[in-house]
């Protein structure tokens, strides 16, 4: 084959090629207004404990269940506030009543032991060896699925509807097991907050 033949061939395959890999482009564009709405900003904060000590991270130590024993429990009052710009809405998502590093008896003792939470008690009904009244949030043991069946509110304005009273309770019932003997508890709630 003469070699102006072969060339021929080689530029015509390549051109095909060429052309074959070729492809269509097209764009297409619409638009359209719409109504974005109001867009908020603010901060949010849930603050725990009665002023001044209210934080964001609270030590509980009016909850002292250092010398509980089958049959018996503690209660305290537990604040919990709006410190934010924006209304939220805030829930239990887990407790824990085990020590740091729990040794058996703590926890035979933490899972026997049973945490109430009420809401609409003042502080001082809440002291003290009063009977629990008000609305149950929670009752059940201290674990990472404790919450409440409904999120509840907290406004961002100054006044009552920016805080809630909790009474929170904790009871070791008189049939916990003999495992338990000598245990200690220390009570971990997990609260968090969201806009509402």
């Amino acid at each position: 084959m003469p070699k102006q033949l072969k060339f021929t061939l080689v530029a015509a395959v390549v051109l095909a090629l060429f052309l074959g890999a070729q492809g269509t482009a097209a764009v297409w564009r619409a638009e359209r207004n719409i109504d974005a709405g109001t867009v908020r900003t603010g901060n949010l904060l849930l603050l725990v404990g009665a002023e001044p000590k209210e934080a964001a991270n609270y030590e509980f130590i009016e909850l002292d269940g250092s010398n509980l024993v089958p049959g018996q429990y503690v209660q305290a009052p537990l604040m919990l506030s709006n410190g934010g710009t924006t209304d939220l809405l805030y829930n239990l998502v887990g407790a824990s009543a085990k020590p740091g590093t729990p040794t058996d008896a703590d926890t035979a003792l933490a899972d026997s032991s049973i945490l109430s939470i009420y809401a609409g008690m003042p502080a001082v009904a809440c002291d003290g060896r009063q009977s629990l009244s008000g609305q149950m949030l929670y009752k059940g043991t201290a674990n990472s699925t404790a919450k409440f069946a409904v999120a509840r509110p907290l406004l961002s304005e100054n006044g009552d509807a920016s805080k809630e009273n909790l009474c929170v309770r904790l009871s070791v019932p008189s049939n916990a097991p003999q495992a338990a003997s000598g245990g200690s508890l220390k009570l971990v709630l997990n609260f968090v907050g969201q806009q509402q």
